[in-house]
């Protein structure tokens, strides 16, 4: 299983590597695109000043360095959709970067997937989580688009991503988070471009509204709504680092899947992925060598207890993995 890992300037470009990424994906900033939206509109799901690459020079060194290094370079092209007026820009700058080398582009508008598929410009695409790939009878559909790699959702189970990989794993290849920044909701319905902040991860102060007047027989009773509130806000912190948080050792704290890459391994998934381009070199350190030493660990063995057992090791928070909050993926 190759390791995915974010990367955001060239500072960060020799630690990623040295420190066992197989691939490197990165967005990228534009003043093509700022000057026709400025940044009202992000071309990707992230910051343009604090997760992107911001110049096509220190992309080709990007590049010139993963590939001479064996690690490939792919761009996140992830917006939830593309308004119909930045469509020939888009082109134009995929083949662009198909001209520069990249190895492959994250996308999941359907619009472009479309031109992409017309265009052929021999780059391979992975469909983006916000492509929400959902079920085994998708992955045809996307493979007729000319889709390589299905990234597959964070709100998937155990349950649904084995039938779906082992179903296609001979005719398509699958991706799935390793760690950090979760989401309580389905970021494939979601439909904001998180400039005005990752809002779902906000500490609300939340009153249920009733739909139909007390007492006529009609009204909405929830007897545990305290009870779900908790539950709710417990998630959110859990799914949003633990409140970005660091173990005593420095290792970043947050969602993860790391005690499943036994079954990830048995099942055919192809990668797996380290969240957050926008984070600290820190923490992509810490991330990168957690993910490197449970999956290597994963390589070695096929006992799957195991493996389970290193990972909470490493993790030095068995308060936090026996919660359940801090799942990825959950087994119903």
């Amino acid at each position: 299983m190759n390791i995915i890992t974010p990367i955001r300037s060239l500072e960060e470009l020799e630690m990623l590597i040295s420190n066992g990424a197989d691939e490197l994906y990165c967005g990228l900033k534009t003043k093509e695109w700022d000057e026709i939206f400025s940044e009202n509109l992000w071309m990707n799901r992230r910051s343009p000043d604090q997760a992107n690459i911001t110049s096509f020079k220190d992309l080709e060194t990007l590049i010139a360095v993963a590939h001479g290094n064996a690690v490939k370079v792919s761009i996140t092209l992830n917006a939830s959709f593309y308004p119909e007026s930045s469509m020939a820009y888009m082109l134009t700058l995929c083949g662009r970067l198909a001209d520069m080398g990249v190895d492959a582009l994250i996308v999941s508008d359907l619009n472009l997937l479309v031109e992409l598929s017309r265009l052929n410009l021999g780059l391979r695409i992975h469909l983006s989580s916000l492509g929400a790939c959902f079920n085994s009878f998708s992955v045809p559909f996307y493979k007729s688009l000319g889709v390589k790699r299905v990234i597959l959702p964070r709100q998937l189970t155990l349950p649904e991503i084995e039938a779906i990989v082992t179903k296609h794993r001979n005719d398509m290849e699958f991706e799935v988070f390793a760690v950090n920044d979760g989401c309580y909701f389905e970021e494939g319905f979601c439909q904001t471009s998180h400039t005005l902040g990752a809002f779902c991860l906000t500490d609300w102060s939340i009153t249920p509204l009733e739909t139909h007047s007390p007492g006529t027989g009609n009204e909405i009773v929830y007897p545990d709504l305290k009870e779900r509130l908790a539950h709710f806000k417990t998630y959110l912190w859990y799914q949003n680092n633990c409140g970005s948080s660091f173990q005593q050792d420095g290792l970043p704290n947050g969602p993860c899947s790391l005690c499943q890459f036994g079954d990830f391994k048995d099942w055919g998934v192809t990668a797996v992925k380290l969240v957050g381009r926008e984070a600290s070199f820190h923490r992509k350190m810490g991330s990168l060598q957690l993910v490197k030493a449970v999956r290597d660990k994963a390589l070695q063995t096929q006992n799957r207890n195991r493996i389970i057992d290193y990972a909470r090791q490493l993790r030095q928070t068995p308060e936090y993995c026996d919660s359940g909050y801090m799942c990825y993926f959950r087994k119903h």
